[in-house]
C-alpha cells in the first residue's frame, strides 16, 4: 500500500436533491471507489479561484491523505473525470501518513506584521503594519551546521504549492516566477519553487497569466 496527499476542488453549485452535501464525504467516497482509504480529510478552503473551471468562479478544496495500490491515481482520474462534484484533483505519493497533530490547518489569509521591529518603550500600534505570509530572518554573521540546516528546512517547507501566499510573493505582476538571482534561493529550492507554482497554478490557486 503506498500513502497519498490529494486536494480535491468542489463546484458550489445547489445540489440536486439526494445528493451528499458534505465534501468530506463525497471525496472518502471517490477514493473508495478506487480501492483506496482515507485516513485524515478535511475542508482546506473555500474560495475563488484564480481562473474558471467549466464555467464556475468558486469551489470547495478538500485536502485529504489516503493509501492505496498503485493504480490508485489511475483509477482516481477515472472517477474524477466523470463525478458531477468535482472539478479537479491532484494526488501526490508521500513518505507516510501525517498523524491528526501533524495535519496543516485550513488556508488562512496573511498574517500583519509591523514594518520594522518597535523600539523599546515604542507605541506597537503605531507603527504602519504589511501583509506577509512569513516574515524573512536575519542571517547570522557566521551560521554553524545546526543553524543552516534547520535554515534549508524552514525554505524546504515553504515552498508548498498549499502556501499560496508565500508563491505569490515568488511571482512577478506579470506572472513569471523570480529567477535565482531574485529570489535568492538554490538551484534545488529554485526547482522546488517552480514545481509549487506550476502545483498551485493547475489547482487554480494561482493564475498562470496576470489579469
Amino acid at each position: 500500500m503506498k500513502n497519498y496527499e490529494g486536494m480535491f476542488i468542489l463546484h458550489n453549485r445547489e445540489l440536486p436533491e439526494g445528493e451528499v452535501a458534505d465534501p468530506q464525504e463525497v471525496v472518502r467516497a471517490l477514493v473508495a471507489k478506487c480501492g483506496g482509504e482515507v485516513a485524515h480529510s478535511l475542508v482546506w478552503a473555500n474560495r475563488k479561484l484564480a481562473y474558471a473551471i467549466e464555467g464556475n468562479q468558486t469551489g470547495t478544496y478538500v485536502l485529504a491523505y489516503f493509501t492505496g495500490e498503485a493504480d490508485t491515481c489511475s483509477k482516481l482520474n477515472r472517477e474524477v473525470a466523470i463525478s458531477d462534484r468535482c472539478l479537479r484533483h491532484m494526488a501526490l505519493a508521500i513518505d507516510a501518513l501525517p498523524t491528526a497533530d501533524e495535519l496543516p490547518g485550513p488556508l488562512s489569509e496573511p498574517v500583519i506584521r509591523p514594518t520594522r521591529r518597535p523600539e523599546e518603550g515604542e507605541d506597537v500600534e503605531g507603527l504602519a503594519p504589511v501583509v506577509g505570509a512569513v516574515a524573512a530572518a536575519a542571517p547570522a554573521l557566521d551560521p554553524g551546521p545546526r543553524e543552516e540546516g534547520e535554515k534549508e528546512k524552514k525554505v524546504h517547507e515553504s515552498l508548498d504549492y498549499k502556501n499560496v501566499y508565500v508563491l505569490r510573493r515568488m511571482v512577478t505582476s506579470q506572472g513569471k516566477l523570480f529567477s535565482r538571482v531574485r529570489s535568492n534561493l538554490h538551484a534545488k529550492h529554485q526547482r522546488e519553487l517552480r514545481q509549487a507554482v506550476l502545483r498551485a497554478r493547475l489547482l487554480a490557486l494561482l493564475p498562470f497569466v496576470a489579469r
